[in-house]
């Protein structure tokens, strides 16, 4: 058959299961260890799912089983035959002897697919429509499998490892999910190269794809590779229907591990996870602490100054298990230490103590590859934290970012700004453990009110760290956020934060955390709103300053885990 007029015949049902074994084909019962031909000149084909995840077990068993199918398609340069094998007594049926298909170099592609029929005339340009349900069998229907694999001349052996063709998006809803809905936009219409395995997106319009929903209570909908700009405009990604609201959820410019994000690539899952806010209830009122710290009792905060401010402080106490770098320079004196402008580098600092606490017992086995300073906190000197000082010592005293500084301390990337003192330090101490890309500290602008809550909630419940920028953007001070109360509406309404200036600034209190209040200022002449603190100076209440950035720190435990073997 040529391979422009081959007729492929009809691809089969296939069931939903699970992952990562192997079902053999060979001339005989037995399995071939070797790379010649049986003894009736068979190929010996394997066919494995190693290489794709589980699509109905959640513990990852499963394997092919009777009845299976698998077409094949043997180029060996000139033609093209298809061959459809089925699982049969264990074994790949029809036997498939070399010699059908000359003696020469053969290029095999193997599919699997689910519930699908891929009956056509042509190898290229082949039409697909992946389900617009695929809540059940609409799943297994617009998954494809494939692999391809060459054999050279006088070779019989082939192990095929099938990856997936399309892309399949996860949703983890996180809050109030009762009775929550998803829906996925994906064009729904491509076309498969039978031979390259290529699925390419056709022109056409969008539709919403409702997804399959997993025992684990994620989403889970196949859509084809494609870029993923489109899904920044219009309807976005994802539309979540909840407390009989619908919102609309544009695709992200990166990843939850900092990478960008430019295409649904083929074979890859991309997670996206979302807080459900409600009606506010389930925030309304509380007062919540970043993950890893003891509450302290009420009694514990103080109101220092009740004629000046109605502003509460709270004494730093250890078990509390929140930090509290601090400049030795807060006015920035040029005769002093230079670490007048490094507020970053203490929030940082901050940050990376808190960060290595939570991660205690991933960096005990990490044991001597950590190479940077004594994270013990505080010592018992004038700079109380050893990785501040590694800040101060490799920075120059200007102004920086606090995300950056995370970074650097974990990745080694450089920030471009302030500029590294001579030699560098590339810090990047526990670079290994996080795959090339990976940043777990983010940068977010534009606090509207919805903004601001929706990264406090979002970092509060996924167990990150928090930083914030305070004043103005050109003069604007970095500081350290350990916690957040609610109001009746479920909105922020103060955040406890550890300022890095205020070092001897409160006498005997040992003052470590302020309580401020947040404001949400109306933009003139809009509805649109910005997010301000107010320091309550009593007689000023409504004099209020911006908050301009909010930055997140992730442990990355899921990376600790794969790279330690857990």
């Amino acid at each position: 058959m040529g391979r422009k007029s081959l007729y492929l015949e009809k691809i089969f049902k296939w069931f939903c299961i699970g992952v990562c074994c192997v079902a053999f084909s060979a001339c005989t019962s037995e399995k071939a260890e070797f790379d010649g031909p049986g003894g009736d000149g068979c190929l010996q084909l394997t066919f494995s799912r190693a290489a794709t995840r589980a699509d109905v077990a959640q513990d990852g068993s499963g394997d092919f089983v009777e009845g299976d199918r698998i077409g094949l398609y043997i180029d060996n340069g000139t033609d093209v035959s298809y061959r459809q094998l089925t699982l049969t007594g264990g074994q790949w049926l029809p036997l498939l002897k070399r010699s059908e298909f000359g003696s020469g170099r053969l290029n095999l592609s193997a599919w699997y697919a689910g519930g699908s029929e891929l009956s056509t005339g042509q190898t290229e340009g082949v039409p697909f429509r992946i389900a617009s349900d695929q809540s059940g069998e609409g799943h297994a229907a617009s998954d494809l499998l494939f692999s391809r694999l060459t054999l050279e001349e006088g070779v019989y052996r082939g192990d095929f490892t099938f990856a997936h063709a399309l892309h399949r998006v996860t949703v983890v809803l996180s809050g109030n999910t009762d009775g929550a809905g998803i829906a996925v936009r994906s064009k729904l219409d491509g076309t498969l190269d039978l031979l390259s395995g290529e699925a390419r997106v056709s022109d056409g319009d969008f539709g919403w794809i409702e997804p399959r929903r997993n025992a684990d209570g994620s989403f889970e909908a196949i859509i084809f590779p494609q870029p993923a700009s489109p899904y920044r405009a219009d309807e976005g990604l994802l539309k979540i229907s909840a407390n009989g609201k619908e919102s609309f959820f544009k695709a992200p410019e990166q990843l939850n591990d900092g990478s960008e994000l430019v295409d649904f690539v083929p074979g890859k899952q991309t997670t996206v996870r979302l807080s459900v806010k409600g009606d506010g209830s389930e925030w309304a009122g509380k007062k919540c602490w970043v993950y890893g710290i003891t509450p302290p009792e009420e009694g514990d905060w103080l109101q220092l100054y009740p004629d000046l401010y109605w502003t509460y402080y709270l004494p730093w106490k250890p078990e509390y298990g929140w930090y509290d770098c601090n400049k030795r320079n807060p006015t920035a004196n040029p005769d002093g230490v230079p670490d007048g402008m490094l507020c970053w580098a203490a929030t940082a600092s901050n940050l990376m103590h808190w960060w290595i606490a939570q991660n205690k017992e991933y960096i005990d086995l990490y044991g001597d590859r950590y190479t940077g300073p004594d994270y013990a906190y505080p010592l018992d000197k004038p700079q109380e934290s050893d990785i501040f000082q590694c800040f101060i010592d490799s920075f120059y005293d200007k102004a920086g970012y606090g995300d950056a500084g995370v970074n650097w301390f974990i990745h080694g990337i450089e920030p471009s700004a302030p500029l590294l003192r001579t030699p560098k330090n590339k810090a990047g101490y526990f670079k290994e453990v996080f795959p090339e890309g990976v940043k777990l500290s983010q940068n977010v602008g534009g606090l509207s009110r919805e903004n601001f809550n929706k990264v406090i909630k979002d970092a509060l419940t996924n167990k990150k760290g928090l930083g914030l920028t305070i004043g103005e953007v050109r003069t604007g001070h970095v500081v350290t956020m350990w916690g957040a109360e609610f109001n009746d509406e479920g909105d922020v309404s103060y955040i406890y934060i550890a300022d890095n200036n205020d070092r001897n600034q409160y006498g005997p209190y040992n003052v470590g955390c302020i309580r401020l209040r947040i404001v949400y200022v109306i933009l003139p002449g809009s509805t649109a709103t910005t997010t301000h603190y107010s320091n309550d100076y009593i007689g000023s209440e409504d004099v209020t300053l911006p908050i301009n950035r909010l930055f997140t720190v992730s442990l990355g435990q899921e990376y600790w885990k794969e790279y330690l073997h857990l």
